[in-house]
């Protein structure tokens, strides 16, 4: 295979010769059919989410320095990417060499194989996807989520969105990976339904009531299974026979029940007086719902929402979410722009009448995707509808910023919000036949959850006391419990990245009310901005020299961004900091073109691939060693230097 000439050897001047040749050396040895290299199939790199690649054997913090690690090279594809690049070892390409393949979809909706060394020649196939199943052309929305590779069948599987006429369509692929062609029965539409008291109701986005496909793709049970969400929609999780994605689908909406049984007969569809609702949606910042052992999913939702335009009646209701005297019905006078009230059904999680189906927003959600993703468990903060700063509803500080994590050898996960709470989750199976209803959630013995709940951190000084929130989620690296146990990592928007500790539960913790859990080790950098870091760690193992938090974060969508790299684990003589190995401001150009948003970086055989919404995947790995100068100018305003 062909070295990049024109990314490494461009951008450096000296380095020891032997050492130079052995990382190449290890970096090109995974290629072959007998190689070494790790795959990344996956968002965050496993189906727990744990953000974490413990295969990692170049990279470590005595190589990651400002002298010997930077910039070697850019992929350009057609438009912004919004998925994590995905990375399979061992491909045979069209000409019949057996490659390392990097996977990148864009918001053009096309899927390109890179060559995992770059070069002219980089490009190995590109599909760019442009029709609907029947063949017909349709507007181009864009791949928003990162895809899923199942590495035994060798297929790539990926959404496209379409604008058809009023409708939003979504279109399923099953891609070989050698050759970008679609598998047998692919494509297909994206369809799905559900029942509500003998009522149907079926997925259908609308350009008013719009539907966006952020959350990775996830393969659990033999099903691909595809979330939903949308500010003017439910959230949906739909699930197609990853065989034979023909078959038909089963479906899960969190907040349909609210559609046929909300409270004072609420029309969510009438768009003369309904601005927004009934929501619940699955994006978790582009996280991929979470898959356990047995198969089963799991993900969090956003905030229910009924705002009524001006001039609109306001249905009756007595809660912290009405806004008409008690028990009375008013007229909306409006707030804000454009000016709407909140309606009492915000408040409200609603049943069926059969009792079957009911409200599942604003919570964690398990579903089973081989019971046609029946509700195996839930839960639901007991803040999630109450009055004051702390409301989750009223505020719009519900759990759905970021995705939950399966703390592997446990039926424990981890997670937080836009509130800025940690929790600490029982997942077992409860003893006996449970079915999951509105009054009981079947999420580990009764009355166990949470295990525990704290703040991250203080909330940020005034006026950003309410900007505390959590995206994308935790990363977890799991170690024996004779090294310290595992330690989670979190970078909240106004904060700092924290690592604490987790034996068995959260250690370090008060018991006031709420309690506070200290973090164990802390960066000196600070973000003052939104979205906080988007965390992804690599280790070789537990080996306690190998371990790093990596952290871009952007200032605003598509605005200038940077790449961070921290040591994992603190120094002796500085027992509480995150130490800064690395940083893309220090060496003049080693910057991204833009920020890469919610998108955490993959980090897999000694390379970074930090996806742009500038229409770049720019490549980070080791270089000959140089003289490194600070640009003189800063490369970023003010308000995103730490």
């Amino acid at each position: 295979m062909k070295h990049d000439t024109q990314g490494v050897g461009s951008r450096t001047t000296r380095m020891g010769q032997a050492v130079w040749r052995l990382w190449v050396a290890l970096l090109l040895a995974c290629v072959g059919t007998h190689g070494t290299c790790a795959d990344v199939l996956t968002h965050q790199y496993d189906d727990a989410r744990t953000g974490a690649n413990r295969d990692e054997r170049l990279l470590a913090p005595a190589n990651v320095t400002p002298a010997t690690f930077g910039r070697l090279f850019a992929y350009q594809v057609d438009g912004p990417v919004f998925g994590q690049p995905l990375s399979v070892s061992d491909i045979a390409g069209p000409d019949g060499k057996s490659r390392t393949l990097v996977f990148v979809t864009t918001a053009a909706n096309s899927v390109y194989a890179f060559d995992a060394n770059g070069g002219q020649d980089a490009v190995i196939w590109h599909r760019t996807l442009t029709r609907l199943p029947d063949g017909t052309e349709a507007d181009i929305r864009g791949i928003w989520s990162t895809p899923v590779i199942d590495r035994a069948s060798g297929t790539l599987y990926v959404v496209a969105g379409f604008k058809d006429g009023e409708r939003l369509r979504f279109v399923a692929h099953a891609l070989d990976l050698a050759s970008g062609r679609d598998r047998t029965g692919s494509p297909v539409l994206v369809t799905g339904e559900v029942t509500v008291d003998s009522q149907r109701i079926a997925f259908a986005p609308t350009e008013n009531r719009m539907a966006m496909q952020r959350a990775g793709l996830a393969l659990a049970g033999g099903k691909l299974v595809i979330a939903f969400g949308g500010d003017f929609f439910e959230g949906w999780i739909i699930a197609l026979d990853k065989n034979d994605l023909r078959e038909p689908s089963s479906a899960h909406c969190t907040t349909c029940t609210s559609r046929v049984t909300s409270i004072s007969g609420v029309d969510y569809l009438d768009e003369k007086c309904t601005f927004v609702g009934p929501a619940g949606g699955v994006w978790q910042a582009g996280r991929a719902p979470a898959v356990d052992p047995d198969g089963q999913v799991y993900f969090f939702t956003g905030n229910k929402a009924h705002a009524i335009l001006k001039g609109c009646p306001i249905p009756p209701g007595v809660n912290a979410c009405s806004n008409c005297a008690a028990g009375q019905s008013c007229i909306c006078e409006g707030v804000g722009s454009p000016k709407v009230c909140r309606g009492p059904d915000t408040c409200i999680a609603n049943s069926s009448l059969d009792g079957r189906s009911f409200d599942t927003h604003d919570a964690l959600v398990r579903l089973d995707p081989r019971q046609g993703l029946e509700v195996t468990g839930w839960f639901r903060p007991d803040n999630w509808n109450i009055a004051g700063p702390e409301g989750l509803e009223i505020n719009d500080l519900d759990l759905g910023s970021a995705g939950p994590v399966l703390v592997p050898g446990s039926t424990k996960l981890i997670g937080a919000g836009k509130q800025g709470v940690m929790y600490l989750l029982e997942g077992a199976p409860r003893r006996g036949d449970c079915m999951s209803t509105a009054r009981d959630d079947c999420l580990g013995p009764r009355g166990t959850n949470p295990l525990q709940s704290f703040p991250i951190a203080p909330a940020p000084p005034a006026p950003n006391q309410y900007y505390r929130h959590v995206f994308g989620g935790p990363v977890l690296w799991m170690r024996p419990q004779d090294e310290g146990g595992p330690l989670v990592y979190v970078w909240r928007e106004h904060d700092h990245l924290r690592a604490f500790r987790l034996p068995d539960r959260f250690e370090n913790c008060g018991e006031g009310h709420p309690p506070t859990c200290e973090s164990w080790a802390r960066s000196g950098d600070y973000i003052a901005h939104h979205p906080g870091g988007m965390l992804s760690l690599s280790s070789n193992g537990s080996e306690a020299s190998s371990g790093i938090v990596w952290a871009p974060t952007v200032q605003s969508p598509g605005g200038p961004g940077k790449l961070l790299a921290f040591r994992a684990l603190p120094r002796t003589e500085a027992p509480d900091s995150l130490e800064k190995l690395w940083d893309s401001d220090d060496c003049a150009g080693d910057m991204p073109e833009a920020g890469s948003g919610f998108i955490p970086p993959a980090v897999v055989n000694g390379r970074v691939y930090l996806a742009t919404q500038a229409g770049t995947v720019v490549v980070y790995g080791a270089i000959e060693r140089r003289e490194c100068a600070r640009p003189e100018a800063p490369l970023l305003p003010p308000t995103l230097q730490f």
